[in-house]
């Protein structure tokens, strides 16, 4: 048997001299197991008070008088499309307090019978849903009261519609297309069609061609 010499005992960590000394169960521990610290108000960190914004207004702001008639109007028309063209044609003279002031020009006889006849508690109703109140069509058929009021909507479209035609016309004529088919083959361009869309209901089914039908059906 090889003896060896005893081994001294272990000296600096090992030994268990850098562990911290036990601290009670009643004794907090600071941070990283150090002693406590204590906390003041001043020692708190202060946070930034809340920023307070007033609400943004509305850039477009309340709608306008004209602006409800015109919705108005459009509502009419999603309802009942022919009467709501006929209502286009009034001028709007304003809001009383039982309902609204209108005039007809008078080459509109048949639109103002559309609105004003038979068909009177329909339109009222479809404005009142619009406007969120009970409305009561008031005819102004003073020249003066039609002449002082803005155009009504019919004739504000009929105006657009005009301008945006011309400016097709003006483009078609100077396209460099026709002008080189008229230069060569001669003749002037005379008449130039618009079409509108036209906005049809949608149907449960597409109708089915009987057999014997030669064709497409024509509209």
């Amino acid at each position: 048997m090889k003896l060896f010499a005893p081994e001294g005992s272990a000296e600096g960590c090992a030994s268990g001299e850098c562990l911290p000394e036990a601290a009670s169960p009643s004794t907090p521990l600071g941070v990283n197991g150090g002693p406590p610290q204590e906390l003041h108000e001043a020692d708190e960190p202060e946070l930034p008070a809340p920023e307070l914004r007033s609400p943004r207004p509305d850039p477009k702001g309340p709608a306008t008088d004209e602006e409800k008639w015109r919705r108005a109007v459009d509502a009419v028309r999603e309802a009942s499309p022919r009467h709501g063209k006929s209502l286009s044609y009034a001028r709007f003279l304003g809001f009383t307090p039982e309902g609204v002031r209108i005039a007809f020009p008078t080459d509109a006889a048949f639109h103002k019978s559309q609105v004003i006849g038979m068909s009177r508690n329909m339109v009222e109703a479809e404005l009142a849903k619009s406007l969120g109140r009970p409305i009561k069509l008031v005819e102004d058929t003073s020249v003066q009261a039609f002449e002082g009021a803005a155009k009504s909507i019919a004739e504000v479209e009929a105006t657009d519609r005009s301008t945006r035609e011309r400016g097709i016309e003006n483009k078609v004529k100077a396209h460099p297309a026709l002008r080189n088919v008229l230069r060569h083959l001669g003749g002037a361009l005379e008449h130039i069609a618009y079409l509108e869309p036209v906005a049809r209901p949608p149907t449960a089914a597409a109708a089915t061609p009987d057999e014997g039908d030669a064709g497409p059906s024509v509209d």
